[in-house]
Formats: C-alpha cells, sequence, structure tokens
C-alpha cells in the first residue's frame, strides 16, 4: 500500500512540473515539412478543479457552449491574428460632390483596418484577431435507448470569437495506442 501511494505521489509530482514547464515556456514555431511555420506548445493535464481556479475564462467558454465541465476532456483555446498590406488602383470617382477622401481608418473588437489614397492607388492595412475555442466532451450516448448501460460518444465543438467569422471544417482525430 505504501509502494502504490508513493508510485502516485511520484505520477503527480511529475504531472506537476510537467504543467509547470508547460506554462513557462512560450509557443515556439516549427517549420514543418513543406517550409510552413507551425504553432506548437507543449500540453497541460489539468483536473476539473484546477482549470475552474487556473483558467475560469477557458471553464465558462466551456459551460457557454452547453458543455458540463465534467464531461469535458480536451480544450484548446488558440487565438489567430492576421495583418496583410494591400495596395489597389483607385478609380476615379466622386463622393460626396467632389469630396476627396484621402485617409481613413476603422477599428473594432476584431479589425483594425487603415487606409491611404495616394492619387492612383490606395494602401490598406488590415489587421485581424480572433479567438478560436475547441472543446472535446463526452456527448450523447451511442444508443439512448440502453440508458447508463450505453457509453457516451466523444464529441467537439469549435466557437469563434468573431461574429463576422464562420467555421468551414473541424476535425478532431484521437489517436490511441494499439
Amino acid at each position: 500500500m505504501l509502494w502504490n501511494s508513493n508510485k502516485r505521489l511520484q505520477r503527480e509530482n511529475a504531472r506537476i512540473n510537467s504543467n509547470l514547464e508547460a506554462i513557462t515556456k512560450s509557443i515556439y514555431y516549427v517549420r514543418t515539412q513543406n517550409g510552413k511555420l507551425a504553432a506548437q506548445t507543449d500540453v497541460l493535464l489539468l483536473r476539473t478543479n484546477e482549470l475552474k481556479k487556473l483558467f475560469p475564462i477557458e471553464a465558462k467558454s466551456i459551460d457557454d457552449m452547453g458543455v458540463k465541465i465534467g464531461r469535458a476532456t480536451q480544450l484548446s483555446t488558440t487565438i489567430i491574428e492576421s495583418q496583410k498590406n494591400i495596395v489597389t488602383l483607385v478609380r476615379d470617382s466622386i463622393v460626396h460632390d467632389t469630396v476627396r477622401v484621402k485617409v481613413f481608418s476603422y477599428q473594432d473588437h476584431w479589425y483594425q483596418i487603415t487606409g491611404i489614397s495616394d492619387g492612383r492607388s490606395q494602401k490598406l492595412q488590415i489587421h485581424s484577431t480572433d479567438t478560436l475555442t475547441q472543446v472535446v466532451f463526452k456527448g450523447e450516448r451511442e444508443k439512448p435507448w440502453l440508458w447508463i448501460f450505453s457509453p457516451r460518444k466523444l464529441q467537439q465543438r469549435v466557437s469563434v470569437s468573431n461574429p463576422n467569422a464562420i467555421i468551414k471544417y473541424s476535425s478532431l482525430i484521437q489517436i490511441q495506442k494499439p
């Protein structure tokens, strides 16, 4: 009994050390085989009560998606930021009886757009920020008519903070060792 208790404490200590390393490390980028950059981070292994205390915003987002925190098995939050400078030709046009627009800017929670018109061309700088949240949970029962004797299916829900964004595709593959 003492041996099992010692092993359990060693595993718990290793989990906590791994979590500390994962929290203190920042995101780092790796180059994939096709030459693109991919972001990589270490995985945190948290219990439900630890998730509620350490990451209350993420715990609330799970609740907001209609999932009980106790049924969640994985949670992924990704902040996506994109920026693009655009140069395009400007056609001759009259706005409000010969009023010329030279500089403009627009900003809300998700977009920041600034533009400069210098005669024939227009330069735009678009900066966009979005947050993608994914939760994997034990959802519907495989055979609901068997009530508690039927195991629950793993399901995922993904949401984005930008109301103008649409999720076109989402897939989660959980790989198990043979």
